[in-house]
């Protein structure tokens, strides 16, 4: 924005076409994060912010009529590990640990500390 100068018609432009598309993501998504999954990461991630930039046309505005809320990645909860792991011998594995809630069942297998899943999905 820097570039285009404060308040010139050029950055009025980005700053009103920007808009548009936060105000059609805010409709869709807005919601009392206590009631609502808010994909917040996914909203604020500079990737997606790039994939806006790239759709606004500094020289025409677009109708706020075409612009539809972001089709955003599905929320990965924070209670769900991945990891892979190849040996040197090229023996490899694979693992998705998920707990639906923060202990999971509440249960430990035996000494190991793992503790027991509580959803399979």
């Amino acid at each position: 924005m820097k570039k285009y100068g404060f308040g010139s018609a050029d950055a009025m432009q980005i700053m009103a076409e920007a808009e548009k598309y936060a105000y059609a993501d805010r409709s869709e998504y807005l919601g009392d994060p206590d009631f609502v999954k808010v994909p917040w990461q996914a909203l604020t991630n500079k990737a997606y912010a790039k994939s806006i930039a790239d759709q606004i046309d500094i020289n025409k505005a677009k109708p706020s009529s075409e612009i539809r809320p972001g089709k955003l990645a599905p929320y990965e909860s924070n209670q769900t590990t991945h990891y892979s792991v190849v040996d040197k011998d090229g023996n490899a594995v694979a693992v998705t640990y998920t707990l639906n809630t923060t202990f999971g069942t509440g249960i430990v297998a035996g000494e190991s500390g793992i503790l027991l899943n509580n959803q399979m999905g």
